[in-house]
């Protein structure tokens, strides 16, 4: 008889794991690029990462300063977390125990391949909740009914223009001053690198209407490109974001920036992932973003490979400003 416990060590998995082409999805990419193997199974208030702020000198010889974080609670976050599995049945396992170790190594990086993957797909879906300000995602339960996971980060910033972006008194100097404003509210909050502008796919298309409009103008001032990069305002660059992720209940497809919306960002936030400690045995509780092991099933017959993970989005919402411009 076959037996694949061999294969999925801690040790076996991460060399397979190292043959894999690293997986990029927008939001983690974009956002948390600050990732933490953490060692424990919460992950408490404190280890996010606060404000970015200046701080006074002190005299040689004097008490250090603490760093300001305001007001904290006492309690912790609770990760919970993605586990798929695929299924060999026994025919499955009479055809794995004829191949030769490669071949069978080979299947085995196919199915961790395509685990590992639904798992980061997942912590980009959470990911895009978590730049609202709030994480809200199912849970499946044991009886086959789900339920709802949620976490507040508290509220990130928020703006209101006087006009919306699609009324018929629009302008695109308008626009350059609403951008200007998001811009300040993210300073303000002491945020001072480059803010970068993520529009919904109805408002890319109202920025393009407004700005062919501008162009025809011969009084026109403010500079306008318009490339495969986005639309530039002013020197403000707006790139589209029409990526949606999937709902894993309704199968529905949610876009990560809703269309009507339009998110400021600054990019020296130091918004991190967590990968917290696995809640498995076989794999030492330990933090590691991806993990796999195969369980024997009486009924059916075959084995189990299940993947696990434990993301944790924790954005800096002060460095993040939502407008609805279009209606």
């Amino acid at each position: 008889m076959l037996d694949l416990r061999k294969y999925f060590t801690p040790a076996m998995v991460a060399q397979r794991l190292k043959q894999m082409q690293p997986l990029k999805t927008t939001v983690v990419d974009t956002f948390f690029t600050r990732k933490v193997n953490h060692p424990f199974d919460k992950v408490g208030r404190s280890d996010l990462s606060g404000i970015l702020s200046t701080m006074p000198l002190i005299n040689r010889g004097a008490p250090s300063l603490a760093v300001r974080r305001g007001v904290l609670s006492l309690d912790d976050y609770e990760p919970f977390e993605v586990a798929p599995h695929d299924f060999f049945t026994a025919a499955d396992m009479n055809r794995l125990k004829n191949l030769d170790e490669m071949s069978i190594e080979a299947r085995l990086l196919s199915v961790d391949d395509n685990l590992r993957r639904v798992c980061r797909a997942t912590a980009e879906g959470i990911s895009a909740k978590a730049l609202t300000g709030t994480i809200q995602w199912p849970v499946a339960l044991e009886n086959g009914a789900t339920d709802t996971y949620q976490v507040s980060f508290g509220s990130t910033l928020s703006f209101t223009p006087s006009l919306l972006w699609d009324h018929a008194d629009a302008k695109v100097r308008q626009v350059f001053s609403d951008l200007q404003e998001m811009e300040t509210k993210i300073e303000e909050a002491g945020y001072g690198g480059q803010v970068k502008f993520w529009a919904g796919k109805d408002v890319y298309t109202q920025l393009l209407a407004l700005t062919e409009v501008y162009g025809e103008n011969p009084k026109a001032k403010l500079r306008i490109e318009v490339s495969d990069k986005g639309i530039s305002i002013g020197g403000f660059l707006i790139e589209k974001m029409a990526e949606t992720y999937t709902d894993p209940v309704t199968g529905v497809a949610t876009p990560k920036v809703a269309v009507n919306k339009i998110m400021a960002f600054a990019t020296d936030a130091v918004h991190t992932l967590f990968y917290c400690a696995l809640d498995d045995l076989d794999g030492n509780l330990s933090p590691m973003p991806y993990f796999s092991k195969n369980v024997k099933s009486a009924d059916p017959s075959g084995v189990k490979i299940i993947g696990r993970s434990k993301p944790f989005p924790a954005p800096v919402v002060q460095a993040i400003c939502w407008a609805t411009v279009v209606s």
